[in-house]
Parts: C-alpha cells; sequence; structure tokens
C-alpha cells in the first residue's frame, strides 16, 4: 500500500493501532475484538479493492480478500469499545443477537467413581454469551461426582436416565473405594499438587454452582463484555460495586480482588474472584497458529497468565473455598491465543500448591468446548497423569 493511501484507507491491523492510540491501557482492543463488531454489524466489514476511489484503488498492490477501512471505521471501534466499557450490550448498541445455544452434553471425566443419580435442579441457562436477553428452562443432572449432564428444554425421562445408568455400568471403571479416594487426594489440609480435578462444562458461567465464581475482570474491577457482563448482571451490579477494593484498583495484570456473590448467592455460588489478566500484546505468527504451534510471548504474557491463575488458587486457600468455576481468562477480547492460554492455564492449575480440588472451566461455545478438552487431555498426557 503507497503511503498516500494510507493516510485515508488501512488494513484491520493498521485500524487496531489506531483505536488503541485513543484508548485506554485497560481498553485496548485486538483483531479478534474488531472482528467480533463486524459479525454482530457494528462496524462494517471494510472496502473491496473495487469499492475504493480510483485514485487509491490503483495505487495497491494487495487484491485478494483485504478490505480497507476508513478513519470512520476507526471512531465507531473507539466509540463502541467505550459504551461496551461502560456497560452496555451488544444488543443496546445495535448489534445482532447471538446465535449460539447450550445443548445437551455428556462431561469428559478423569477417573471413576459410583454412579449416584440426584435431583434434577429446577434453574436457568441463557442462550448468548455477550447480550443475554433471553432466559431458558435448564436442568442438571449430576450422574455421579466426576460425570455431569446438563441442557437446556425437554428433561431427560427415567427411560432415559436408566438406559445412561447400564451405559455407565458397563464403559466405565467401578467405584474407588473411600480409602482409594483418599490416597488420590491429600489425606491433609496442606496444599498439594495434582490432586486438582479440571472439569469442562458446556453451559452459561452463571449456571449454579457451589463454590466461588471467578470472573475476568477488568483493571477497575466494573461490568464488561462477554462472561464478565454476565456475571455483573446475575451477581448485580447495585451489589458487587461497593465491594470494590477502592484503594487497591486499578489492579495490575495478574491482580486479583474478592467481593461477595451478590444475587447469586441464590445460585451456589459462595464469592466473585475478579481476575484482572493479561492482554496479549505480542505479535501473532499466523502462519504458526494455523498449524497449532505455539505463539511466542514477547511481552510476559504467559508469565503474568501464570501469576494470574496462582494468585486465584491462593485467593482460594485463604477463604477455604475448593471448587471454581471459571471462564478461560485472557482468551476472549483480551486476544491470548486460545490453544496456548489453555495450556498455560491448566499447566498452572496443575502444578500449583493448593487446596482446590475442582476448577470448572466453562464456555458456551461448542467449539471452544471441544478445544478445551482436547488442551487439557494434552497438558495430562504431558504432565503424565491418569
Amino acid at each position: 500500500m503507497s503511503k498516500k493511501s494510507a493516510a485515508s484507507f488501512f488494513l484491520i491491523d493498521e485500524l487496531v493501532t489506531r483505536v488503541n492510540a485513543q484508548l485506554p491501557a485497560d481498553q485496548q482492543v485486538t483483531e479478534r475484538t474488531v472482528r467480533y463488531y463486524m459479525s454482530n454489524n457494528l462496524i462494517g466489514k471494510g472496502l473491496k479493492i473495487s469499492e475504493l476511489p480510483e485514485q487509491f484503488s490503483s495505487t495497491i498492490s494487495q487484491r485478494g480478500n483485504q478490505r480497507y477501512f476508513t478513519s470512520d471505521d476507526c471512531d465507531v471501534v473507539v466509540a463502541t469499545r467505550a459504551a461496551l466499557a461502560n456497560g452496555l450490550t451488544i444488543e443496546q448498541l445495535g448489534g445482532r443477537p447471538s446465535s449460539l445455544k447450550v445443548e445437551p452434553l455428556m462431561m469428559p471425566v478423569m477417573y471413576s467413581r459410583s454412579f449416584e443419580v440426584s435431583e434434577i435442579l429446577n434453574n436457568y441457562i441463557v442462550s448468548d454469551y455477550v447480550a443475554l436477553p433471553e432466559i431458558r428452562d435448564a436442568w442438571l443432572l449430576q450422574l455421579r461426582s466426576d460425570l455431569t449432564l446438563t441442557g437446556t428444554g425437554t428433561r431427560p425421562s427415567i427411560d432415559t436416565v436408566r438406559d445412561l445408568q447400564n451405559f455407565i455400568n458397563q464403559n466405565f471403571a467401578p467405584e474407588k473405594s473411600n480409602d482409594a479416594q483418599d490416597e488420590y487426594f491429600d489425606s491433609d489440609d496442606a496444599p498439594s499438587t495434582r490432586s486438582l480435578r479440571i472439569e469442562i462444562e458446556l453451559v452459561d458461567i452463571a449456571a449454579p454452582f457451589e463454590g466461588l465464581l471467578v470472573n475476568a475482570s477488568n483493571a477497575e474491577v466494573t461490568p464488561g463484555g462477554g462472561a464478565s457482563g454476565r456475571i455483573w448482571e446475575v451477581c448485580g451490579v447495585e451489589e458487587l460495586m461497593p465491594e470494590r477494593p477502592i484503594n487497591r484498583l486499578p489492579l495490575k495484570p495478574g491482580q486479583v480482588a474478592l467481593t461477595s456473590a451478590g444475587r447469586a448467592e441464590s445460585l451456589g455460588f459462595t464469592g466473585v474472584i475478579h481476575a484482572f489478566g493479561p492482554r496479549w500484546t505480542s505479535p501473532v505468527d499466523k502462519e504458526a497458529l494455523h498449524k497449532g504451534k505455539k505463539q511466542t510471548p514477547m511481552h510476559g504474557e504467559e508469565k503474568t497468565l501464570i501469576r494470574t491463575w496462582e494468585n486465584i488458587l491462593k485467593m482460594a486457600d485463604e477463604h477455604g473455598e475448593s471448587r471454581l468455576a471459571a471462564p478461560l481468562i485472557s482468551s476472549g477480547l483480551f486476544g491470548y491465543p486460545f490453544q496456548d492460554c489453555a495450556e498455560v492455564t491448566f499447566e498452572t492449575l496443575l502444578e500449583t500448591p493448593t487446596s482446590v480440588t475442582h476448577v470448572h472451566i466453562r464456555t458456551v461455545s461448542r467449539r471452544s468446548f471441544d478445544q478445551l478438552v482436547e488442551a487439557r487431555n494434552r497438558v495430562l498426557r504431558k504432565l503424565d497423569i491418569a
């Protein structure tokens, strides 16, 4: 692209650079963020070569499928990011609602215990990750301590539950005795490693849970978008805002803060750990990304992500909580490459001394769910954990 054309038309990476020059540090965007806005019709998809004025299109060499953006597009992204940071939703900004739906799914397991069916819980779940106006009936079937069936809509019939029981009895290892269970989990209260179990759940971040809820927070611990927006919606802005640790704000990357769960206490949550994870600012090797190779964190993103999870576990230990429900911190609008983020997270969870025994990583994306399961299995093999 010539210098003349660059003055008025630029590619998406240049758009992101120009936008970030106008935004505060805690509202920076990534290419992924802008593409997300585009997919929700909040910003145009750019101009084709044929749509550019002749004096510009004749000097541009990148033809292919490239799109070119204007300063007006830059202003739209800045305004959108600021509006979302102030608590508005994608739909309130005129974006289209997502069509994501949560479907029934049997969760993966790491080891087996006895079969025990608990009651099906009547609670709610939602169908959209960012703008969540629609509440759906949902059910949760706890088959045993390490096997959960969740879904929306029609509940499983008694015959279906019996079929599941037969399937489990035929295909899963028999129950471990209490003695064997004690061997798996350290018997004393001292922090230990590798006794922690990671569950991957295709479920709303705020679905009922007994334990602490982890929020992928911004530096000011205020309502954000995505899973964070959902957490603030369910817990209650009026309930949580007065509990923010004003004397410690803004948080630095890797730091955490604790509040009550507000209205979400009725769903079983005992509190919320607000964790400010790292924002990915290093270059992304798209060829390596396509081949599934690890990206190089040039600005300390991996160390900060490790420190974030260490502080989350430390906070949980200090408050005597052994169960966490959390999103994959930094993998969304913060732009941390998804597979790398998952593997660093899982390795940190499994290698950090802690009394936490269960961490449930939650997502409403089936694609993300599959990737999380694969990443967890790779880490388990790498660390030689059965």
